[in-house]
């Protein structure tokens, strides 16, 4: 007997209820067995919109197919622009698939380079602080939970704290550091809560001390065991290794970004090392991979290596902290400039005896001694600007002993090497330009009189009076025509638009120091002419209008 019009219907129906029944019992017997026998994961997806969900539950075991269908259409946006709508389908992903390491490597850089610059950086940028804090927070709460040992996801976290927020090519790059100082230096209370009336100013994960995790590795008190368990649970760092990397690289400063760098690249270097260094020249282990085993453990082991030196180099000129937010400043660490050395001598050392070990020359090391020669020459050039003489001979003598090349000149003495630095920007015989670069120096100077930093303020006032007398010298005969005004005229109008009204060089307060340092009287300035207001641009010519897109 054939079933016709609604009986036939309803009986496929009923057939159709039963199969999905079948397969969802089947599917939880699988997934059981997959967990019991660890073939894969089947942690449960949560926060999914309805259509989602109900399509990964029916589907089961094929959620990896609605991951690429997801990861297609992420793409395509993409390619669109429409970097919020991926942000969100990444998200989507990484639930789906939360072992694909590269789906949190593209998710968290769309948030931190791509979402976050949609959006002004000097108006608003706690707003882009918003984005590239969910970027880090994406990869380091997120992605290494479920995939720790991915070298490409401790690379990438590394690059956010030495790149996105440790260098200086965003224009919020200011404003970044010193919220990470302020995460670093704030602590919520028992209440966890940020801005109320519990909260611990000056406390923090780290404190009002550089090394404050030294605190937190016995901890003695209820205040510090908060502490620690708010490093351990938000920010998912270690105080015993954040000491290990201090004793190798340090002293860091733990309040700013590049110490943060460091620490995730040495964690994944110390990962991959553990994991894939088979054997060396007598068949054991030895702390050195050759290429294959660079190659098995993802191909980011260099990476990882020279963020250390890269950030180590960059906390050279940024790594230490002057004032703490709201008056934020920091400056030169000229203490870890023999780390920074001893990072690249070791970097260079490991990749030779890996080429060795492979029987290859990838020109790697040699290619790593280019940047470890310039880094040389900017720490002579910074340690006799910080008015350290004597260290910036011993690294002058240092360098000219490895790179003879690093120098313009053969014979060139240490004065006359750092003054040519400034002229490499200044131009041998340029008045404005000269001028500009005393002028910056001086106001340098006076920036640092006024946070008591006395060795570098004569030290930049050195090199400017060096530089303005090396250029008087130059033009000769032509000082009438294309000389600077007397020295302390220059200095003079340094020290003037500092103290004029609205001058956007210097806070209040910290005019009022150098106004005692240089004994000036209290009336000085008041008289002088309102700086152009700094908040104004500056009108141009109109800009020529884009060419139209094919």
């Amino acid at each position: 007997m054939r079933l016709h019009g609604k009986a036939y219907k309803f009986v496929m129906a009923l057939l159709a209820l039963a199969f999905l029944l079948a397969v969802n019992f089947s599917q939880r017997r699988m997934n059981q067995f997959r967990e019991e026998k660890k073939l894969t994961h089947t942690e449960q997806i949560e926060n999914l919109p309805p259509s989602l969900a109900f399509t990964t539950v029916v589907l089961g075991g094929f959620r990896g197919l609605i991951a690429n269908i997801l990861w297609v259409r992420a793409m395509q946006m993409q390619e669109d622009g429409k970097f919020f709508e991926m942000a969100q389908l990444g998200d989507w992903i990484t639930k789906l698939q939360p072992h694909a390491d590269h789906v949190w490597r593209v998710t968290a850089w769309n948030m931190s380079y791509n979402i976050s610059v949609k959006f002004d950086g000097v108006e608003a940028p706690h707003v882009r602080w918003h984005w590239v804090k969910r970027g880090i927070e994406l990869i380091r709460d997120g992605g290494l939970k479920y995939n720790p040992h991915s070298a490409h996801l401790y690379h990438e976290l590394a690059w956010h704290f030495q790149h996105k927020v440790g260098h200086n090519l965003d224009d919020a790059h200011g404003f970044y550091k010193m919220a990470w100082c302020a995460d670093m230096m704030h602590d919520p209370g028992p209440d966890g809560r940020r801005n109320t009336e519990d909260d611990i100013r000056d406390g923090g994960v780290i404190g009002k001390r550089r090394d404050g995790y030294l605190d937190l590795i016995e901890p003695q008190s209820d205040e510090a065991i908060r502490r620690l368990k708010r490093l351990e649970e938000v920010f998912k760092m270690d105080p015993e290794k954040m000491k290990a990397v201090d004793d190798l690289w340090g002293p860091l400063e733990w309040r700013l970004p590049d110490a943060h760098a460091i620490y995730w690249a040495q964690q994944g270097i110390e990962d991959v090392t553990e994991r894939f260094d088979v054997t060396g020249p007598e068949g054991v282990p030895d702390g050195v991979l050759n290429i294959e085993e660079e190659e098995a453990a993802g191909g980011d082991f260099l990476k990882l290596r020279r963020i250390i030196y890269q950030a180590l180099q960059q906390a050279c000129m940024q790594g230490r902290l002057i004032s703490q937010p709201p008056n934020f400043n920091y400056g030169w660490n000229v203490d870890l400039i023999g780390k920074a050395n001893d990072s690249y001598k070791e970097q260079m050392e490991a990749k030779r005896k890996e080429d060795a070990a492979s029987n290859t020359d990838t020109g790697l090391a040699e290619h790593m001694s280019t940047g470890h020669k310039n880094f040389l020459r900017s720490a002579v050039y910074f340690l006799y600007v910080y008015n350290r003489k004597d260290d910036a001979a011993k690294w002058y003598k240092y360098m000219v002993d490895l790179y003879p090349q690093s120098i313009p000149v053969p014979g060139l003495s240490l004065d006359e090497y750092c003054v040519s630095r400034v002229q490499e920007d200044a131009g041998e015989t340029d008045h404005n330009q000269t001028k500009a670069v005393v002028g910056g120096l001086l106001l340098q100077a006076f920036q640092y009189a006024a946070v008591g930093e006395d060795d570098q303020f004569v030290g930049h006032k050195s090199l400017a009076t060096q530089l303005f007398n090396r250029f008087q010298k130059k033009i000769g005969i032509s000082t009438e025509r294309v000389g600077l005004p007397p020295f302390k005229e220059l200095e003079r109008q340094v020290l003037e638009d500092l103290f004029r009204p609205n001058s956007p060089y210097m806070r209040p307060v910290l005019l009022e120091q150098l106004r005692l340092v240089l004994k000036l009287p209290e009336e000085y300035g008041k008289n002088l002419e309102p700086f152009p207001d700094p908040q104004r641009p500056v009108e141009g010519p109109a800009p020529e209008p884009a060419p139209e897109q094919n």
